[in-house]
């Protein structure tokens, strides 16, 4: 049998086996052989369900508690490191599935009450749908609140805190502002087959496959083994690998192998440091740099996020740092969010402020302006670029399923195999949806006004108007792509013309106006993903909400710790000697509510100012997708819609704390898995490549979260355990962080100069 055959009699076979034999939704003749119109889709969701399953159960509550606490505090953490980690769901789907399964065996079937609710203790076995949304809820609380960005930023560059109430009920208006809209453009963003949202495939096949429903039993993996056991095997792998480049060496992380020819000269270190420069050629041994993603994302996608990354800190940042273009040598690192005098020194704006926080004019207008550093003002250009390509290229290439999306939400017959079998279960109502948009939009009026947040009741309205204007084309580009911009610089610049010298009206203008649109696209991605997996849709809203008020209290508590143990670390400009800990997240926010709020793109991007140029990324992003519509219309053979700048821009400015760690690693691992393997091997890359990406991340994110709890303090401070010092963690354990902590050298990447330079600085 020819590859071809083995893949359609798979298909065949896919289509046609029952979803647990007895309870199965039959499917008409008709039906049995109809799929998805998307090829990956094909491959791996399945086309049959069981609506008989529970979907809230007793289990669910009780583990989507435990778990998302665990999640909440652990993202958070590394929110504040220099090592980029996460908390892999997969570790969450694994846990669940063994305490869910225990939980079946052991509670008895009564019944628990509160008030006129009730439900069984234990209804039956742990199934698939119970699961997957215990996955949802954490997955929505195990991520770092946008508002930690304002909390973080006000503490410890203002000595502002928001007392508890106030912070969580910033944390959680922020979070769900954007619930609200899905509803409406759910029939847009979701329904429609193209409409992917990739990342649920690889939790399409890990469900399925920890539940070893039909379709997967009959699936075999290398040497027989079943699908858990080959995951086990690679997880546990990963697991033992990553205390490596995560604890023992975390030179391996970043691994600046040229710059060791002349570690001391400046202009080598500027262009091949990876933690502190443009890390050309650098290499990383750290999975979480590299990520699962890049073995299932589409490569064309893939290849222009990787591409605006060479372009942008490969081939512009070292053709700057070489010829001291703009004098970026003066500001100290190539990549910084820091504001500087023109002497080079850091400016400070707290000087400036008003006992309000307000910019004080007259005393700022006295003295010498800000500047910022080239880098970080081509970063905006970049991001006016992405912003208005998105858009543009939308319109261009996708207009047409959008308009088509649009008719099938008014009646159309034509509909994707998956939504016929949703039909079976209720739909959330628009009229939640609008309520609870409602009462978010009051309590976040309600925050700004009270805590004194600067930003008027009219200012949070635009913010709105704002997120829903966006949305579409920013989600229809990530649902079909991957990748998408965010709305952070577009809501800053325009609450910076709104109210100028208010830098904290513009953080939490930014903050509600981003997370509107950002936390919308992520109730609609899960929404897909309940189609995928035939989840109740009031079951899928009831989990979004719950993770995210688990994640928002939990969010708080752990900045705070953090703060009050770390306060130094974290302000400091040099950072942390032992590469642990970092303020870059939170000095990027203030950084960007410097420019925007306290001094104002008026004054910042003026006309005839040294960064007047950035507003011409719009005109740059808008051009370029015309030019290639036009040319997709004259050789409409060649898939130009490929050519997407929104991402490459995005690329371009996606490193401005200058950690470029794992673009050699991704981009092979891409073009293995979507050029080599998808191509010429499409069963093996069906059968594997989905369960190999789950067992990657989740080995890397056990390890983190081992070394988080028993070796970092995470538990206790009495649990700090130090990694030895050797030549691959070159590290004088210094309480007192002086010069010699990293043996002279700048970073742990053994690049760069604490004292003075061999050469390469001119102002030395």
């Amino acid at each position: 049998m020819t590859e071809k055959q083995e893949l359609e009699y798979e298909k065949d076979t896919f289509a046609q086996e029952k979803f647990y034999a007895d309870e199965t939704l039959e499917l008409s003749e008709e039906d049995e052989v109809e799929n998805s119109k998307i090829e990956a889709v094909r491959l791996v969701v399945p086309i049959t369900d069981d609506p008989t399953l529970p979907a809230i159960t007793f289990r669910f509550w009780v583990l989507s508690l435990f778990f998302g606490i665990i999640g909440s505090v652990i993202t958070q953490f590394y929110y504040y490191r220099v090592a980029v980690g996460y908390f892999s769901i997969y570790f969450v789907n694994l846990a669940s599935y063994v305490l869910g399964t225990g939980m079946a065996k052991i509670l008895p079937k009564g019944q628990v009450t509160i008030g006129t609710y009730s439900m069984s203790l234990n209804p039956g076995p742990f199934n698939i749908k119970e699961h997957c949304l215990i996955g949802i809820a954490v997955s929505t609380a195990s991520s770092s609140a946008y508002a930690i960005d304002i909390l973080s930023a006000t503490d410890l560059f203002l000595s502002h805190r928001i007392n508890a109430f106030g912070s969580i009920v910033l944390i959680i208006t922020t979070q769900c502002l954007g619930y609200g809209m899905a509803g409406t453009l759910r029939k847009y963003l979701v329904y429609p087959a193209e409409m992917v949202w990739w990342g649920n495939l690889v939790q399409v096949v890990f469900y399925n496959a920890i539940h070893n429903t039909d379709e997967f039993k009959t699936k075999k993996m290398i040497r027989g083994w079943s699908y858990m056991k080959y995951f086990w095997v690679f997880c546990g792998g990963a697991f033992i690998w990553e205390f490596l480049p995560q604890f023992l060496a975390p030179m391996f992380n970043f691994f600046s192998w040229i710059c060791w020819i002349k570690p001391l000269d400046m202009n080598m270190w500027g262009i091949f440091s990876t933690l502190s420069g443009g890390g050309v050629l650098g290499l990383s041994f750290d999975w979480t740099s590299i990520g699962g993603n890049t073995m299932w994302l589409p490569l064309a996608s893939q290849l222009c996020n990787y591409g605006g990354v060479i372009l942008g800190y490969w081939i512009i940042l070292p053709i700057m740092w070489v010829m001291n273009t703009w004098e970026i040598k003066r500001f100290q690192y190539p990549l910084t969010p820091t504001l500087f005098y023109g002497n080079g020194s850091v400016f400070h704006v707290q000087d400036y402020l008003n006992p309000d926080y307000s910019l004080d004019e007259e005393l700022y207008e006295s003295g010498p302006p800000a500047m910022m550093t080239p880098m970080y003002a081509l970063g905006f250009f970049y991001s006016f670029v992405s912003l208005a390509g998105c858009i543009i290229h939308v319109i261009c290439f996708n207009g047409k399923d959008i308009m088509k999306s649009w008719k099938m939400a008014v009646g159309s017959k034509e509909d994707d195999i998956h939504n016929k079998l949703m039909k079976v279960y209720p739909e959330v109502p628009q009229l939640w949806y609008a309520v609870f948009y409602i009462i978010m939009l009051g309590l976040s009026i309600m925050v700004c006004e009270v805590y004194d947040l600067q930003l008027t009741w009219w200012g949070m309205i635009v913010a709105g108007i704002l997120g829903w204007a966006l949305t579409i084309p920013i989600g229809a580009m990530t649902a079909i792509t991957g990748f998408g911009p965010g709305l952070n610089v577009i809501t800053e610049l325009v609450c910076g013309y709104m109210l100028p010298g208010k830098p904290i009206a513009n953080m939490t203008f930014k903050c509600y106006g981003y997370m509107a649109s950002y936390q919308c696209m992520t109730l609609l991605a899960d929404l897909k993903l309940g189609i995928y997996m035939k989840i109740p849709p009031r079951a899928m809203f009831i989990s979004q909400f719950w993770g995210t008020i688990v994640g928002g209290v939990f969010n708080y508590v752990t900045m705070i710790a953090i703060i009050n143990s770390q306060r130094e670390v974290l302000t400091s400009l040099q950072g942390d000697p032992a590469g642990l800990w970092t303020g870059a997240n939170p000095k990027i926010f203030w950084g960007s509510a410097q420019i925007y709020g306290a001094l104002g793109p008026q004054r910042m991007f003026s006309s005839d100012g040294n960064y007047g140029f950035v507003f011409y990324g719009f005109l740059v992003g808008a051009i370029i997708p015309i030019f290639l519509w036009a040319l997709s219309k004259k050789w409409p053979n060649v898939k130009w819609q490929n050519f997407n700048v929104a991402i490459i821009a995005g690329g371009m400015g996606a490193y401005p704390n200058g950690y470029i760690t794992g673009v050699v690693g991704s981009v092979i691992v891409a073009f293995i898995w979507q050029f080599w393997l998808f191509r010429y091997h499409k069963n093996w890359w069906s059968k594997y490549t989905f369960i190999l990406s789950a067992a990657l991340d989740t080995g890397a994110a056990f390890t983190g979260l081992f070394i988080f709890i028993f070796l970092s303090g995470g538990v206790s401070e009495k649990l700090v355990v130090n990694a030895p010092s050797w030549w691959a963690n070159y590290i004088a354990f210094d309480p007192n962080y002086n010069a010699l902590a990293n043996g002279g050298y700048l970073g742990i990447d053994r690049c760069g100069s604490t004292g003075l330079w061999e050469s390469g600085n001119p102002y030395q």
